[in-house]
């Protein structure tokens, strides 16, 4: 009776395996003391992993320059007002006739959602990038623009082409692509305004857009849906990051105030040029009546001229009409500076920015650990591996799969199989050449 027979019973029937007795697992089937087996034949290739890439995580972090990140809390408060003084049927008209819509006046509506958008804009970052800064590693002010497009120092070439090798290799191919479009310089219209910035500039701009952040806090709302902003401000230093951020606060509140009151200085401007008309109407009139009544002083006098006298009334009126409309014009450009002093929008900051006292990036601790842990599954993955090309060695089907392998990823294998889908014959010579 062989061994993998069953037992017979007492009554002549096969006996019953005992419950909680194990069977022989398939030779298919890898056990749990196989893994670990392979993983205790692999445990120096696993150590090697391991200590070589937390090596180059510690390289990096130690090459990586720290980051330190200035906030601020800002209140948003929206200026008074919604609509500005209405002005005379007369002057709107006149206005209607030019083509301006010159309208009741007020703000464009701005939300404190469109803040952080608005702080991070690209016309704000142009203001804060021609502003000038003391920067540390130069020992100097200068503006941002200079220091961003300054010559790189030997640190820099070093991590240029060391660590920071695929943004250096993908810059050099930008450059490549774009020489031949020419370098641009700033554009202007005809009353001076800048159109847009140079390349310089932009350079300067990109560079703050990963420096400078902004976000509403959505649980800090106050009365009236103002809501609580921050702002955020990361660079090299940690009182380069306090005073960028000022600096972005700053030209935040000017922006605003162009944005809120543009409608209301549209306004202004052309009820103050149409005052100064008004008020050259009125010298005029005036002139010309005292120059009526110089001329005509004695037959006025004598009172034998019914069409002079008809005629210094006439300019009377005029003068009359002229100093009433210049009057409201005076009062209409009153009413209209003091609407915009009411829609000056107010941007209250409620927490000061403060330089850092300790880095925000990089985490050196969790670069390390991260290193650790991928440099552990790579040993792993590649013991596994290993042990797979190993066991197939014995096995003359894997072998020459292997060799196959091989053979089709060389360059003459490459070639043959673009041949192949091509449907180009290979030439006889060749074959026997590779053989």
């Amino acid at each position: 009776m062989s061994d993998s027979e069953p037992t017979p019973s007492r009554d002549g029937g096969p006996r019953k395996s005992r419950p909680g007795r194990r069977m022989p697992p398939p030779e298919d089937e890898v056990t749990l003391m196989e893994l670990i087996v392979t993983l205790s034949r692999g445990r120096g290739l696993i150590v090697l992993s391991v200590v070589g890439i937390g090596l180059l995580g510690v390289l990096y972090s130690v090459a990586t320059p720290s980051r330190y990140t200035a906030e601020s809390k800002v209140i948003r408060e929206a200026g008074e007002g919604g609509g500005g003084p209405s002005l005379p049927s007369g002057i709107g008209g006149i206005a209607g006739g030019l083509g301006i819509d010159i309208g009741g006046g007020g703000g464009v509506g701005l939300s404190p959602a469109s803040y952080p958008e608005i702080a991070t804009s690209r016309e704000v970052r142009l203001a804060v990038a021609r502003d000038t800064f003391y920067f540390p590693s130069l020992g100097r002010r200068t503006t941002f623009v200079d220091y961003v497009n300054r010559p790189p120092g030997t640190l820099d070439q070093i991590l240029s082409y060391t660590v920071y090798l695929p943004w250096t290799v993908k810059g050099a191919l930008g450059s490549l692509i774009g020489s031949g479009q020419g370098k641009r310089s700033a554009g202007t219209d005809s009353t001076g305004t800048l159109i847009y910035p140079t390349e310089e500039e932009e350079e300067a701009i990109s560079a703050l857009g990963e420096m400078v952040s902004a976000s509403v806090s959505e649980s800090g709302a106050l009365e009236g849906g103002s809501g609580l902003m921050t702002v955020s401000a990361s660079s090299g230093n940690p009182k380069l990051s306090a005073r960028l951020n000022e600096r972005f606060i700053d030209h935040l509140r000017t922006r605003i105030r162009e944005l809120q009151t543009e409608k209301t200085r549209r306004n202004l401007r052309f009820v103050e040029k149409r005052f100064e008309e008004v008020k050259q109407e009125l010298d005029a009139a005036e002139d010309r009546l005292v120059q009526f009544l110089e001329r005509n002083k004695g037959v006025l006098a004598a009172g034998s001229k019914p069409q002079l006298e008809s005629r210094r009334e006439r300019l009377r009126r005029e003068v009359g009409f002229k100093e009433q409309l210049y009057s409201q014009m005076q009062k209409q450009v009153t009413q209209t500076r003091l609407q915009l002093q009411k829609e000056q929008p107010v941007v209250t900051v409620a927490e000061k920015p403060a330089p850092p006292t300790e880095p925000s990036a990089p985490n050196r601790t969790l670069n390390v650990v991260l290193s650790l842990f991928l440099g552990g599954l790579f040993g792993v993955g590649a013991t596994f591996f290993r042990s797979a090309i190993q066991s197939q060695e014995d096995d003359e089907e894997a072998q020459e799969q292997i060799q196959e392998v091989q053979k089709a990823w060389n360059p003459s294998g490459i070639v043959e199989g673009v041949r192949e889908e091509l449907g180009i014959e290979n030439d006889p010579e060749d074959s026997l050449t590779q053989r």
